[in-house]
């Protein structure tokens, strides 16, 4: 019946999906060194007003932030459910980007942590969050409603309570996920932008019909696997196109990073994801990859691939 009520939604709405293979020097301050030079003390506020002032916290939904841990937690309260997820920190979380990390139908955090090689960002810096589903039928709440849904919620949680306990960078706030998790993070594109840098969902997308206006300039890295990304029998590459589609019209900066390899993580795609997200911090004034693509990227990316 589950099975049945997943079709059913998939051709109602945005599609369903599948579960993957995982494999300074300090010295002592004289009267003179008070006397800051008036040129470098007007770069100084010059760099500061480039400084986009985050919005405000979404807040907790509960009575005060739970104490997160590195790696599992578990029974962590949210939308007054017990939520899990995986916490992964740098030697130096205060002040650094953080990236929420969506699995696919049937599947965990560590299968999509795997898949997209996360502790290479840890490595690089990155405070990485990747929740566990209540196992919806589309894993996560991509059917809720946008003001009463547990998974938003759990965003919201998430992100504000990270901020209190770690101090993260919230002009450095990213989400990505892989099919169910694209989906989500398509959902998160269009009512969270105000939170987020930059998005790249991994076979996700949305309709026209379902398509929602980010409240805010927001750089998305929109993947699929070309024609041949299907789930029983349901286009991601229509759903993909149609998303790229209504965020240009819309006026945001949309790459597109299009394979062959159908309903799966292209080689590559681990790496652009997160150079993406390190070339877009909120707030740019220039787009970086204005007229080209960096080099790393994959030869499946282009800044535009379909009309």
């Amino acid at each position: 019946m589950r099975a049945m009520l997943r079709t059913l939604l998939c051709l109602l709405l945005v599609g369903c999906s599948t579960a993957l293979p995982t494999d300074d020097d300090d010295s002592a301050t004289s009267d003179d060194d008070d006397a800051v030079d008036d040129d470098d003390a007007a770069d100084d506020d010059d760099a500061a007003d480039d400084t986009p002032v985050p919005n405000e916290l979404p807040g907790y939904s509960g009575d005060s932030c739970p104490t997160m841990v590195e790696g599992t937690n578990s029974g962590w309260e949210s939308y007054g459910m017990d939520r899990q997820f995986q916490l992964l920190l740098p030697d130096e979380p205060e002040g650094a980007p953080l990236v929420f990390v969506w699995h696919w139908l049937g599947g965990t955090a560590g299968q999509i942590n795997g898949a997209l090689r996360v502790s290479d960002w840890v490595d690089d810096g990155a405070v990485v969050i990747s929740p566990e589903s209540t196992g919806l039928d589309f894993e996560w709440d991509t059917l809720g409603s946008t003001t009463d849904n547990r998974d938003l919620t759990l965003f919201d949680d998430l992100l504000t309570c990270a901020s209190e306990q770690f101090g993260i960078d919230r002009n450095r706030v990213h989400s990505t996920g892989m099919s169910a998790g694209g989906l989500w993070t398509t959902v998160l594109t269009m009512q969270r932008a105000e939170f987020h840098a930059s998005t790249a969902p991994l076979s996700g997308g949305a309709q026209d019909a379902f398509y929602t206006s980010p409240a805010e300039p927001i750089p998305v890295l929109v993947t699929w696997g070309g024609p041949g990304d299907l789930y029983n029998g349901f286009s991601f590459e229509e759903v993909s196109e149609a998303f790229v589609r209504n965020l240009r019209e819309d006026g945001h900066f949309v790459p597109e990073c299009v394979h062959s390899l159908g309903h799966t993580i292209a080689p590559g795609s681990p790496e652009a994801v997160w150079r993406f997200f390190q070339d877009h911090p909120r707030g740019l004034t220039e787009e970086p990859y204005a007229d080209e693509l960096p080099a790393s990227f994959p030869d499946f990316c282009d800044l535009q691939i379909t009309d």
